[in-house]
């Protein structure tokens, strides 16, 4: 089986120029998902303008991960990330905007693409879009950076946030909240992604399987957790969160799609704790 790694562009640079972990984990088995009560967004990338990263065949694992969820859950969008910078960052029109794909659109943010920590700034953690360039970011490559993120904040006001992505839930050298703070910040309740490698060989698995769990009501990080690492052991998956406290962070790490919608939003001062889960 073929088996790429969704690449880490390690390369990327930014042009312009609390916390403790753990590795505990909550699973939350309750009843099945009720229908209808989530809004899902979807956002994914292949190909890169001009070839400016790697090819990766991520289309048919969104594919899979809308079909699993569509029948309990809504999918408001399905979109490429031509042109998407402005849909991830704070006080742009596009954040909020369904038609556009906007981040705070939804409730659910599912994207695939390739991942990075810039080169030049260790605070900066990042997406790759498709264009070769974009205003904060000079080519080759557009990326829509973390700093600039506040997710949450506006509009539906997005509550959970799935990346399958190299890097960017790198944690072990205590910047995770340096890059996403801003983000967390904004009220975003449960982040999923990689803290180093992904693989593309089984990420079909991957995403139909991370559905399949929310819809058995496992929490949304184990969920990931166990979908991403067991679909290629390689793979590095995290789930982050935030709390008022230790306790309530941990407790919030055992969210579902059945609760995480009512779950209280925390913003700014309100958050006193961060955590994550690791599998490697």
């Amino acid at each position: 089986m073929k088996r790429m790694s969704l690449v880490n562009l390690r390369t990327a640079a930014r042009n312009a120029f609390l916390a403790v972990a753990g590795t505990v984990m909550l699973c939350s088995l309750a009843a099945p998902a009720s229908a209808g009560t989530v809004h899902f967004g979807v956002r994914c990338q292949s190909d890169f303008q001009g070839g400016w990263a790697p090819t990766i065949d991520v289309y048919a694992s969104c594919s899979d991960f809308i079909s699993m969820i569509q029948p309990v859950e809504y999918v408001d969008f399905y979109y490429n990330l031509h042109g998407a910078q402005p849909a991830f960052y704070s006080g742009q029109g596009a954040e909020t905007c369904l038609g556009c794909g906007g981040a705070d659109s939804v409730d659910f943010l599912y994207i695939s693409t390739h991942g990075t920590v810039a080169s030049n700034n260790a605070n900066y953690a990042g997406y790759a879009m498709w264009d070769n360039s974009c205003p904060d970011t000079a080519a080759p490559g557009c990326i829509a950076w973390t700093p600039s993120m506040r997710l949450g904040a506006a509009g539906h006001q997005l509550k959970v946030l799935a990346t399958f992505a190299c890097d960017t839930f790198k944690d072990d050298d205590g910047l995770f909240w340096n890059r996403w703070g801003n983000a967390y910040r904004g009220g975003l309740k449960i982040g999923v992604g990689g803290h180093d490698l992904l693989y593309t060989g089984n990420d079909t698995g991957a995403a139909t399987n991370f559905a399949y769990y929310m819809r058995l009501n496992y929490s949304i990080g184990y969920a990931w957790l166990d979908s991403v690492y067991y679909a290629n052991t390689s793979n590095h998956p995290t789930v982050a969160n935030t709390g008022v406290n230790s306790t309530d962070c941990w407790n919030r790490q055992g969210l579902t799609i059945n609760n995480v919608v009512s779950a209280p939003v925390l913003r700014d001062w309100q958050i006193g704790y961060y955590c994550w889960s690791n599998w490697n």
